[in-house]
């Protein structure tokens, strides 16, 4: 196991800047995922922690040592493609061992560690075959042995599951979770998969023109985002964005929506700094699960709970949930609701919106409240 700091990274092509200044620290052990859309600088950042990409300022560690300077094959990392990379004419065995067979190690060394990742990976049975005889899957699987069995500091995988079909990409995000409870080992990992992320990550860097916009566990980022880019990247379906003016009734602080803003939210827990928004515009962001349908015996016990009528524009129904477009003082807003409380499409039905969950965002700025 190894830190890993990245302090005020910036990487140039010429005139046009890749990365901005990224600052990340890691603790031994951790899983961290760097996700973000195409062309965000993800896979850039992690060839430079390999050594793949020359670094135009700022500052690498692997456990306290600046390797900014020193080759691949001596920062003590391994790294799993996107392509699996293997050599078509070597067996699974010779594929896995074949970096320690390149150092000298000793032939019944080589072969211990070989079955002993094969062991761990269940690949055991395709030792003897070549790449060209084995599934995506286990192309896959070969791939992270060639990496497990040096043992490095730090695993490097870019974007491993993406050429896999959708229900291996589940089943193998499921494997790299366990092997990583079982090692223990620190992990990058890039991917553009929401889920992937969501998933394995001890703590998420969520990426956007070269600029890290919020570096946090899973669950902090989706429930309470840095800003609009995050909200809205994460979550499927996204976050409901609804604007309205902060006001007042009596004590309470609220968010007023609708084209004359005469529907008044109350916010259950209302940001310290809220106070100076009375009278602003504020974007008001829902996830759907906050927007169920109303049920009088819950919202009796919990006074988040806030009941509106709604209309009822579209459903789609996907099994464990039903997808709801409802209108909302004005302004659509998607809704999760179990299969079981059936509402009629063109109705109008009571709601209910959990506004403890709720998140506030500057207009100008789209930066948390």
């Amino acid at each position: 196991m190894a830190t890993l700091s990245i302090n005020n990274v910036r990487k140039q092509y010429g005139s046009v800047e890749v990365l901005k200044g990224i600052d990340l620290d890691l603790t031994d052990g951790e899983f961290l995922v760097l996700l973000g859309p195409s062309g965000c600088g993800k896979s850039t950042l992690l060839n430079m922690i390999a050594g793949l990409e020359t670094i135009s300022a700022g500052e690498i560690r692997i456990d306290q040592r600046v390797v900014n300077e020193v080759h691949p094959k001596d920062r003590d990392i391994a790294m799993v493609f996107q392509s699996y990379a293997l050599y078509p004419n070597m067996t699974v065995a010779r594929n896995i061992g074949f970096s320690l067979e390149m150092r000298g190690q000793a032939k019944a060394e080589r072969e211990g560690a070989i079955r002993r990742v094969a062991r761990l990976l269940q690949i055991e049975h395709l030792l003897d075959r070549k790449p060209a005889q084995l599934s995506g899957g286990q192309r896959q699987r070969v791939a992270m042995g060639r990496a497990l069995v040096r043992d490095p500091k730090v695993f490097l995988f870019d974007e491993p599951l993406s050429n896999l079909d959708a229900k291996l990409r589940v089943d193998m995000r499921t494997e790299i979770k366990k092997l990583h409870q079982r090692l223990g080992t620190t992990v990058v990992y890039v991917t553009h998969d929401q889920i992937e992320a969501m998933t394995l990550a001890s703590r998420i860097a969520i990426m956007k023109e070269g600029v890290v916009q919020q570096f946090a566990p899973p669950q902090e980022v989706y429930e309470r985002p840095a800003n609009m880019y995050v909200a809205s990247f994460i979550g499927s379906p996204t976050m409901n964005f609804v604007r309205g003016t902060l006001s007042a009734e009596g004590d309470r602080l609220g968010v007023s929506v609708g084209r004359e803003r005469s529907g008044f939210l109350p916010l259950f827990q209302a940001p310290e700094q809220a106070g100076h928004w009375l009278g602003q515009e504020v974007i008001l962001g829902i996830r759907p699960e906050a927007i169920t349908c109303y049920d009088p015996a819950i919202a009796a016990g919990n006074p988040a709970l806030v009941k509106v009528a709604c209309g009822v524009n579209v459903l789609e129904p996907t099994g464990a949930d039903t997808i709801t477009y409802v209108e909302l003082n004005g302004h659509e807003v998607v809704a999760r609701i179990k299969p079981s409380d059936r509402v009629a499409e063109g109705a109008t039905a009571d709601f209910m919106i959990d506004m403890a969950r709720a998140n506030l965002f500057d207009p100008k700025t789209e930066q948390r409240i």
